[in-house]
């Protein structure tokens, strides 16, 4: 879920506990099973989320309530709009009444993102009672939008009518001092700043301006259209404290009269959004008024606002009056700990130092108090510390303040502390991928321990793995995919490419061309619309992610870089009359309208799926290849088109991937083992020494860790990293067989194809030894077989026999050596291919099969510029898989009934090779789950942020999670880096169901080994797989 911002729907300062709260709950709620099954998790993390959802609900209730009063009241007196003047003065009614506008659609936004929040994340037992109350399964009473979204309109209407008043105006017709005097009577009713521009006339005039508020009460004339009074205005006048002064004095005059003892005074009043004359004061940077209202005015209840006022100020970068807040503000404690908090998790840093500063100058007293309060506010939040705060969105300059703060004595500034679910700020940055902060708290202190923890326990029931079966409708369920012959097509708004970002913005708008749209179907102009993903002869799958917030994707047209939402998913039997609908609607026509006819379309676009038909291996004239393509995916732009006023308003730039279905032979031919052209066969040993198990082990058992050998056992490595050690090359046969008797359960190595579509392993993209980098895919089979050492006479090929007998270049000094396959420190071997492995190693023995797939950026940086099209490539590497271990009959072709194919049924489970796909491209991943439909997993590869990645799927291990879930895939296969250093991300990976492998060099060292084990990590790939395998064996 994305990360929290400050007051993005400008609700004001009523809301900033309320949000806060809210946002941090949910932010937790990532850590958690989602959706949250309330009876299936801790009752603690349940009843935070639902505790800070209920309370939001009830105070958006009430100030929807208190907005339709005040939309009410301008409908009611609009009968004197027509006499308005003069237009000075109706541009200030225009002014306020815009104002209201904003906060009126800013909580029906808000409110409908709480609503689809809580039908995302939270699944809620609905009673019958429940259902009359609220809406379909939502949280808010049924109708609440609706009702917003009619005072809204009555609203544009008052502000239609006010605009043509305004124009008539500025053009000297009707109105004048008739107006005037018709608004005289009630000056506080459209604008309370009206008094105070009163009163400043009458004193420009000589007169004595108090008189004239002497007649006219500053308490009574408070409250206009936006709830404000004169004192709200006052303090917003930069430079001029006098008239809030005399204003106020007046307003405390009036109260000794009154003998009514409940009046709140006008200066601690607060408007509609819940500003006061003090939060207004320090958002204008008006530090006159600032230290006026908390020094001389004596009003106690303008307290009440000294956070909000704190918050708002810095928001707003008026730091001056930060500061003057902050030295009131330590004398309340309840006040400094919730501006800390906030200052932690939306990392406002210069307003920890404000506080942290005032604090240090008032003394033990005030700190003390200050910290009692902050760990109250922790135990209320799940036991967050600030530390777990800047943790959960990855503010490094907030973590490192809290560290090194020198003030708080508290455990809340503890980076050992831990949540009531056991988790460590450590812990959160790891999972979130923030490795800037996963650094900074090592650094700060290098030994983090990791006792057990009953909760977490990898035996513990809520922990344990269910058998593999993705959710019904997922690219990788066996219903509606590639079994039925259905097209899948994923479309994302932007790019998953963090480095085109800023260059393809999700939505770009045409402002004017769009407000004339609005205008001509009588909508407002400050209408928040939503983006509808649709189609003609398709079939949406996931209805959450075909809606985004126009809003939102204006605000943030760059991607940060751990945000993620799912793409739209759909299945089509028809490509190629597929034609992908985009149009912008109405946010609340919506979210509530029943019926399409209802929706009011402001524009629209449509686009047909870009081509899916390349040339099959069967279709190829002999002698040539297979086109390559272009690398990267297909990038699309659509534009909208006004439906009332026919011009163009906006422009969407897309990404979309178009899954083809998978049948087993309808691509390629039976694949056989292909023979190098030179030479005899591989030479394989039949006595190798090798038992042939009679039941095949599963990828994965369940309370068991399993230790796989990296391709095969062990990657290269220069001799000076592990002296003594025999080292054989890296993806051959020899090394896979080596593997299989130092007792691994399977065999990781890499499959890419040759230019001729072969599968060869390997896992570089350049192969070095050509003698220069020639990618991979630009060699043929029987190029690339020729470059074994132990091959008796290299062929001749015209593209490369001059660099066979050329000798190799001496090795650069300044650049690191790159250790391959052939290199001088490894039991030179030849190169294998897919096949080879599938001959050479028992059946018992399970594969983990890493599709390498170049993504853009890898393409980019070893300059590939081309590659095979997507499909053909994964559905040739299948071809082969298949064709040994058998392909189910949903998968076969409808053509393929030869006797040949008939053989190639699958075994029994129980003997039927382990085989696991992973990749740590996820559009491979994608694919693959959609075309197996479920009949071998696959695994999604990441880096978990230990490296920064162009593409924002692969930066952290939430995302990861987030997409295994929504694709249906088996599990995450993680660099072990942030395992290692927090052990219990493997118990929130768990969590959710998921298989979960690690990888990397820490994988080697026995006692990080058995810390996987004991923490439930169901499969840890390893170089030294004798050391890992001892390490299992003996912990056992």
């Amino acid at each position: 879920m994305p990360v929290a911002t400050f007051d993005q729907f400008q609700l004001g300062p009523r809301f900033f506990r309320l949000e806060l709260e809210r946002a941090i709950a949910m932010r937790r709620l990532a850590l958690q099973q989602f959706p949250l099954e309330l009876s299936a998790v801790s009752k603690a993390s349940s009843v935070d989320v639902v505790r800070a959802v209920e309370e939001v609900v009830q105070a958006t209730v009430e100030y929807g309530e208190q907005l339709a009063v005040e939309v009410h009241r301008v409908s009611t007196n609009m009968q004197a709009v027509d006499a308005m003047g003069p237009a000075a003065r109706i541009e200030q009614v225009l002014e306020a009444l815009e104002a209201l506008e904003r906060r009126v659609q800013g909580l029906i936004r808000y409110g409908w993102l709480i609503e689809r929040e809580w039908m995302e994340y939270v699944q809620a037992p609905a009673s019958t009672s429940d259902a009359a109350q609220h809406g379909a399964g939502g949280v808010f009473p049924a109708g609440y939008l609706r009702g917003l979204d009619a005072w809204h309109m009555v609203l544009a209407k008052a502000m239609a009518r006010v605009r043509v008043r305004a124009a008539e105006a500025r053009y000297g017709q009707a109105g004048g001092e008739a107006g005037a005097a018709a608004m005289a009577a009630d000056p506080g009713l459209w604008s309370a700043e009206f008094v105070l521009e009163k009163a400043k006339a009458e004193r420009a005039k000589k007169r004595r301006g108090d008189a004239w508020l002497d007649a006219v009460s500053v308490s009574t004339v408070g409250g206009d259209i936006g709830g404000r009074n004169a004192l709200h205005y006052a303090a917003q006048s930069s430079g001029d404290v006098a008239w809030l002064r005399r204003l106020n004095v007046l307003d405390v005059q009036e109260l000794r009269l009154q003998t009514e003892a409940s009046r709140q005074p006008s200066l601690a009043a607060v408007d509609i959004g819940g500003d006061s004359a003090l939060t207004i004061a320090a958002r204008a940077g008006n530090v006159g008024a600032v230290r006026y209202i908390i020094e001389e005015s004596g009003v106690d209840a303008a307290s009440a606002s000294l956070a909000d006022a704190a918050v708002a100020a810095f928001a707003a970068g008026e730091l001056d009056s930060v500061q003057a807040l902050a030295e009131r503000l330590v004398a309340f404690p309840e006040k400094v700990a919730l501006v800390v908090r906030t200052a932690a998790f939306y990392g406002f840093g210069g307003l920890f130092d404000a506080v942290s500063v005032a604090l240090k100058s008032a003394g033990a007293r005030a700190y003390m108090g200050a910290e009692v309060a902050l760990e109250q506010s922790a135990r209320r939040a799940g036991g967050t510390s600030m530390v777990h705060l800047a943790a959960l969105n990855g503010h490094v300059h907030m973590v490192k303040r809290a560290l090194e703060q020198n003030i708080f004595r508290s455990s809340v500034f503890d980076a050992h502390f831990r949540d009531d679910a056991g988790l460590s700020a450590l812990d959160m940055a790891n999972y979130f991928g923030y490795r800037a902060c996963a650094d900074e708290l090592l650094a700060f202190s290098a030994e983090f321990d990791a006792p057990e923890y009953d909760g977490m326990r990898a035996e513990a029931p809520a922990l344990q793995v269910a058998p593999f079966a993705a959710r019904a409708g997922a690219p990788g369920s066996s219903g509606a995919t590639s079994s039925t012959g259905a097209f899948g097509v994923f479309v994302t708004l932007g790019t998953n490419d963090l480095r085109r970002g800023a260059k393809m913005p999700p939505l770009a708008v045409d402002a004017v061309a769009l407000q004339s749209a609005l205008d001509k179907l009588q909508l407002p102009r400050s209408t928040h619309l939503l983006l509808r993903i649709g189609a003609e002869h398709g079939e949406l799958v996931s209805a959450s992610a075909a809606v985004a917030d126009v809003t939102a994707l204006l605000e943030k047209p760059d991607m940060a870089e751990h945000v993620w939402l799912p793409p739209a998913h759909f299945h089509t039997a028809r490509p190629e009359q597929f034609v992908l609908r985009l149009e912008l609607v109405a946010l609340v026509d919506h979210a509530l309208a029943p019926c399409a006819s209802e929706h009011r379309v402001v524009a629209q676009a449509a686009l047909p799926l870009p081509p899916t038909h390349v040339p099959g291996y069967h279709e190829r004239v002999p002698g040539q290849y297979i086109p390559l393509c272009l690398t990267g995916g297909s990038y699309l732009q659509a534009v909208f088109v006004a439906a009332a006023t026919d011009g163009v308003v906006a422009a969407a730039n897309i990404e979309a991937l178009v899954c083809t279905p998978y049948h087993y032979g309808a691509a390629t031919p039976a694949p056989s083992r292909p023979t190098t052209p030179a030479g005899p066969a591989l030479d394989l040993d039949p006595d190798l020494g090798l038992a042939e198990p009679a039941v095949a082990i599963p990828w994965h058992q369940p309370g068991r860790t399993l230790i796989y050998g990296h391709r095969g056992s062990g990657m290269n490595c220069p001799h000076a990293e592990r002296p003594g050690y025999l080292q054989l090359g890296e993806n051959t046969v020899l090394s896979m067989q080596q593997a299989v008797r130092d007792g691994v359960a399977a065999v990781e190595f890499d499959v890419q194809l040759t230019r001729d579509m072969e599968p060869i392993i390997y896992h570089d993209w350049l192969v070095a030894e050509t003698g220069m980098d020639t990618p991979a895919n630009a060699l043929s089979l029987a190029q690339f077989l020729a470059l074994n050492p132990r091959a008796r006479v290299p062929p001749a090929s015209r593209s490369c026999s001059d660099l066979l007998a050329a000798p190799a270049p001496p090795p650069d000094p300044v650049l690191a050596p790159v250790v391959m396959a052939n290199s001088r420190d490894t039991v030179q071997e030849p190169f294998a291919t897919l096949h080879d492995l599938f001959e050479a190693l028992p059946p018992g023995v399970g594969f983990d099969i890493e599709v390498k797939y170049p993504m853009p950026d890898e393409a980019d940086g070893v300059g590939m510029t081309t590659s095979f099209e997507i499909n053909l490539f994964v559905d040739r590497i299948l071809d082969v898989v298949y064709s040994y271990i058998g392909c189910p009959p949903h998968l076969r072709a409808a053509h393929d009934d030869d006797d040949d194919h008939a053989q190639r049924l699958p075994p029994p489970p129980h003997l039927r090779r382990p085989i696991v796909f992973t990749s740590f491209h996820p559009d491979i991943c994608v694919l693959l789950a959609h075309k197996v439909a479920g009949d071998i997993p696959v695994m999604l590869l990441t880096d978990a942020g230990m490296s920064a990645m162009a593409d924002v799927r692969c930066n952290s291990i939430d995302v990861a999670v987030r997409l295994c879930k929504w694709a249906g895939l088996a599990g995450v296969v993680t660099h072990v880096g942030p395992i290692v250093q927090s052990p219990r991300v493997a118990s929130l990976v768990r969590r959710n169901r998921l298989v979960l492998a690690t990888y990397g060099d820490l994988n080697n060292q026995p006692e990080h080994v058995r810390l996987q084990q004991a923490y439930g990590v169901d499969v840890v790939i390893a170089d030294d797989v004798r050391t890992a395998t001892a390490a299992i064996e003996s912990h056992r």
